[in-house]
């Protein structure tokens, strides 16, 4: 009885171990906030220079006058002090824990890593941004139940 205990037990701890370190990963991986507000500002970008700070567009159209439209979806992010000080606590709790803590870090990752956003980019014919507009935003679960509940 006791070496089946034993067995059972050594198996939650390799299971657990394995499990271990997505909250970590998720909050380490996030991406820098974006400023959208300088990409609206500003004519000029490089497309480069917008999909590094946005992502790879979900859609693309290459017009016949050589300009592009293109649609993104990307999510707020965090700053790096921030997503550094969260790693750290899961990295420490999960080790005090022996990963139980992901039971609490990996949900909570989701609901932290920002509203999600949607662009529409307009680019000359040379890849140079014209127009940047946000369309919309997917607001966190947390928020949406915080409005709600201030009549927002």
């Amino acid at each position: 009885m006791q070496m089946k205990s034993l067995v059972l037990a050594l198996a939650m701890g390799v299971v657990s171990f394995l499990s271990s370190g997505c909250g970590v990963y998720l909050t380490f991986t996030q991406p820098p906030p974006v400023d959208t507000a300088a990409l609206e500002r500003g004519s000029g970008w490089s497309r480069s220079a917008v999909v590094e700070r946005v992502g790879i567009p979900k859609s693309s159209i290459v017009n016949p006058d050589g300009t592009r439209e293109e649609m993104f979806e990307f999510y707020e992010g965090s700053s790096t002090g921030w997503k550094v000080g969260r790693g750290l606590f899961h990295l420490g709790t999960d080790i005090l824990t022996v990963a139980l803590w992901e039971i609490v870090a990996t949900p909570s990752e989701f609901l932290i890593r920002g509203d999600k956003i949607t662009a529409q980019a307009t680019f000359d014919s040379s890849d140079r941004l014209t127009s940047f507009k946000v369309l919309g935003r997917e607001v966190k679960p947390l928020e949406k139940i915080h409005k709600s509940q201030n009549g927002s």
